[in-house]
């Protein structure tokens, strides 16, 4: 029997139907991702089996016993205590059969000392080596490692199970919650949007967990690269429709794909056929046999069985408004430190940022990345250090918080205020990016999560730049605008720094990753794929033995060496074209000077004056590319004297 099963489940909000007619079952261990754009009813689905909301029309059967668990998008207010009391209440049965095992100890020990209590002891004894025997089977003796692998794997340290849970943030909440959960081990766990307060080590040890996991999952996520290394089907839940697809993600989007294309080339052709008929049905002419043969084909069109119009993808084209190109040097570090009273985040940063790179910024929760980013928007001022742009560099900043939009306004107040467009001319710009009709009157503060994230897209795509900053760009996005946001960096001809915990955006997009870790950055020149396949290297060397300082040391200096030799060998390629190009327009004025010195044109005036114009632009040219040339040299050099 089907753990759980869904039959005909339907659910609108007044008169929107949400979706219609939704059956599936799910297998007892299975685990299923559940996709689908923002508004098509994922939450609510998730709801529903929970037992939170009930359905319009349909029915949804659990198994008999079975326990589920619910991770929720938005949280209720957190019980009072600490975070060990509240990770300890999933496992209160293992505590109090503890605590029962401690009295019994007592007990045997006090009775030992009778020997008039033999009897007594006996049914002690026996009663202790029952007790026993099921702590042992349920795990209650890896108890307290259990409590702390969960809390520590979610980013939380030691000293904060101490901490009252009154003081975590939203996000911190969140993570309680989810170590609850994992600790209450649900028949089935119902999760939704899980990844979203994770840092990047954290996601690599949840999926780790879940991949593990014995129980059944259904879980919301737009985290293609956590789809892809836990779930094994796909339920993609779109206009009401919901259809399941073996496999993990990758697997789904290679089938989807190929269907869209199979309805698509099988929509048009019925079109086509439907355009044909009718045309002759109605240039059928008024005669008896025409009318028959008109009437012959009206019954033929209405037995065609229907064909499935191809799915319309309700997305968006984000446009990054480039300034135009700035200079090499894009954004220089000069022994930067940043703390926030008492705490350091970092110190003595010496980095520097050129024209054209794509830069993920990684490191864990609370490393201060977002602060590396607002320091180089001048948001805020370094505590020591400075940060240096280039000429002509202007910098477009996304930020994770959006704290530049005004809560007040309606949507097209705030994108009237910060531009130069007019009424009609913003609700245009606000149209491309799905907002219509009176969405645009809606204020900043009442937008979803999803909402706020393309408005504050459409706000950004305002801003003239050549540099991007963007932090946690892909939150609360949907899919489809995921990937056109990946299409759209993708083309961006400038720099961009990007911070975000979806791996899948960042592979394939960036050439370069900054780790801010311990205070310290990092360097790794490279795409993200690489980075995270060097990462696994390293856990799997530090696995065996002790990380050591020297250890660390020495990787460090690995890693600021291919650093360095990925500039230098840049530099040196440059070097190489500049001088070819040095060749080449050397050739030029030799050319022309003996095209100059030719006795046959010497009384050609027009002709000569050309050539001189020609000659004169040749050799600013050429001390252009000498300049160049010597620059590049230079800093080679300096490479070269720092190996020294």
């Amino acid at each position: 029997m089907p753990l759980l099963s869904l039959h005909g489940v339907s659910k609108s909000y007044g008169a929107q139907a949400v979706f219609t007619g939704l059956s599936f079952q799910l297998e007892a261990g299975e685990k299923v991702g559940l996709i689908g754009p923002n508004g098509s009813g994922k939450t609510t689905l998730l709801r529903i089996i929970a037992g939170e909301l009930e359905p319009d029309a349909g029915a949804v059967h659990l198994a008999r016993g079975t326990s589920t668990g619910y991770l929720a998008q938005r949280l209720e207010p957190e019980a009072g205590g600490t975070l060990r009391r509240c990770l300890e209440e999933p496992l209160r049965p293992l505590l109090e059969m503890k605590e029962e095992m401690a009295a019994l100890e007592r007990e045997i020990a006090a009775a030992s000392r009778h020997p008039e209590k033999k009897a007594r002891l006996e049914q002690l004894l026996a009663r202790y080596g029952t007790l026993s025997d099921r702590f042992a089977d349920e795990g209650g003796y890896e108890l307290d490692s259990r409590l702390l692998g969960v809390a520590q794997g979610l980013g939380f340290s030691p000293a904060d199970l101490e901490r009252e849970l009154a003081r975590f943030s939203g996000g911190e909440k969140k993570r309680v919650h989810l170590a609850f959960l994992l600790l209450q081990e649900p028949d089935l766990l119902l999760l939704d949007e899980p990844t979203n307060f994770l840092d990047m080590e954290a996601l690599f040890w949840l999926e780790k967990f879940l991949h593990d996991w014995r129980r059944a999952i259904l879980v919301v996520s737009h985290d293609r690269y956590f789809l892809d290394r836990v779930v094994g089907r796909i339920l993609a839940l779109q206009d009401g429709r919901l259809k399941s697809y073996s496999g993990n993600y990758t697997a789904y989007l290679a089938r989807f794909q190929q269907e869209q294309i199979e309805l698509a080339r099988a929509y048009r052709q019925r079109q086509e056929l439907l355009a044909r008929e009718t045309r002759l049905i109605r240039e059928s002419k008024a005669d008896e046999r025409s009318k028959r043969q008109a009437r012959s084909r009206q019954k033929r069109l209405e037995k065609l069985e229907p064909v499935q119009r191809p799915l319309e993808e309700r997305s968006f084209k984000v446009g990054f408004d480039y300034s135009g190109r700035g200079s090499d040097l894009v954004i220089a570090f000069e022994g930067v430190a940043k703390s926030f009273g008492g705490k350091t985040l970092f110190k003595d940063l010496h980095f520097e940022i050129r024209r054209g790179e794509r830069v993920a910024l990684v490191g864990p929760n609370g490393a201060g990345k977002s602060t590396l980013l607002k320091m180089i928007a001048g948001e805020i001022k370094p505590s020591a250090g400075r940060i240096k742009l280039g000429p002509a560099v202007k910098v477009a900043y996304f930020s994770q918080e959006q704290e530049q939009l005004d809560p007040a306004r309606t949507l097209v107040e705030e994108i009237i205020a910060s531009s130069d467009l007019d009424l009609k001319e913003a609700r245009s710009h606000l149209a491309a990016y799905l907002f219509q009709g009176d969405e645009v009157f809606k204020k900043v503060g009442e937008l979803s999560g999803g909402e706020k994230s393309r408005f504050a897209l459409a706000h950004l795509a305002l801003s003239e730049g050549n540099c991007l900053l963007m932090d946690e760009p892909t939150s609360h996005l949907d899919l489809p605008a995921v990937e056109q946001l990946e299409r759209s960096l993708q083309s961006y001809p400038g720099t961009f720094i990007v911070i975000s915990h979806d791996r899948y955006f960042l592979d394939g997009l960036v050439d370069r990753v900054i780790l801010l870790y311990g205070g310290t950055v990092s360097f790794f020149a490279g795409g993200f794929g690489e980075f995270l396949q060097a990462r696994e290297k390293l856990l799997e060397r530090e696995e065996k033995k002790p990380v050591q300082a020297e250890k660390e040391r020495r990787r460090q200096v690995w890693l600021e060496q291919k650093e360095r030799q990925r500039r230098e060998r840049k530099l040196a390629s440059e070097q190489e074209r500049l001088e070819a190009l040095i060749t080449e327009s050397e050739e030029a004025i030799a050319r022309l000077e003996r095209s100059l010195a030719d006795p046959e044109r010497a009384d050609d005036y027009q002709y000569l004056t050309a050539l001189g114009e020609q000659l004169a632009a040749e050799k600013e040219k050429l001390s252009d590319l000498l300049q160049k040339w010597e620059e590049v040299s230079n800093r080679l050099e300096e490479f070269a004297h720092e190996q020294e």
